[in-house]
């Protein structure tokens, strides 16, 4: 039995002012640039790049408030930033093997010798999911993992 929806799909449009500042330091230079940017109303302009759509919010039944208490959350595969890829470790320790399956994510070993980073990726990926994903060797011998700036599912094989 079917049953009605209230959906509420969007899309980013980018628009963007370019200005030139003065600064001293990044910091200062990348707050007068909003500064400058936000005061000339007549410098922003549209790239015609526009993102995929995505779900912002939905609720079951008919004309309701997809944000409203009935809002229920959105799947990661239809949200804005899709759904977070794979990470997988196999091995005992890193640095084993690692794969990564829908999306990509940035890989960081550290380990007593020394960091590596990579970036791994299996497209398509979501533009705005960039995912580190930080793996370490704790004190019990068992790797630690961590991830920032995005999601990933990360999976460990004891192999």
């Amino acid at each position: 039995m079917t049953r009605p929806w209230t959906v509420q799909v969007g899309y980013n449009a980018h628009h963007c002012n370019t200005v030139t500042v003065e600064a001293d330091t990044l910091d200062e230079a990348l707050e007068k640039a909003i500064a400058a940017a936000n005061e000339d109303s007549a410098g922003w302009r549209s790239t015609d790049h526009c993102s995929d759509s995505y779900v912002d919010a939905f609720c079951e039944g008919a004309g309701a408030d997809p944000w409203g208490k009935g809002s229920l959350p959105v799947p990661g595969r239809f949200s804005e930033h899709g759904e977070p890829p794979v990470v997988t470790l196999a091995g005992p320790v890193p640095p084993g093997a690692v794969r990564v399956s829908g999306g990509r994510a940035t890989v960081r070993f550290e380990t007593e010798a020394g960091t590596i980073a990579a970036e791994l990726r299996d497209p398509p990926h979501p533009p705005a999911n960039k995912p580190l994903v930080t793996v370490s060797v704790g004190p019990d011998g068992k790797p630690r993992v961590a991830v920032e700036g995005g999601s990933a599912r990360v999976r460990i094989l004891d192999g």
